[in-house]
């Protein structure tokens, strides 16, 4: 069980965390995740930047649906 101390502190940097937006890092999976996504734009010639929400959906259904099938 956690002394009083440690719980005073991981309170205080969760009000903290809370008041400015302050998010986790991301893990590999993540990273892996949008590198895998930016392949994917790649590979059918459309700029995330540019792209229509129809495209841009388009994009993150396939990218979503390779990457976690594997």
């Amino acid at each position: 069980m956690m002394d009083q101390k440690r719980l005073e502190y991981l309170r205080q940097v969760e009000r903290h965390a809370d008041e400015t937006g302050w998010v986790a890092p991301l893990t590999q999976e993540d990273k892996d995740h949008f590198a895998y996504l930016r392949k994917v734009f790649k590979c059918y010639n459309i700029a995330p930047s540019k792209a229509t929400p129809t495209e841009y959906d388009f994009v993150v259904r396939v990218a979503e649906s390779e990457f976690y099938s594997r």
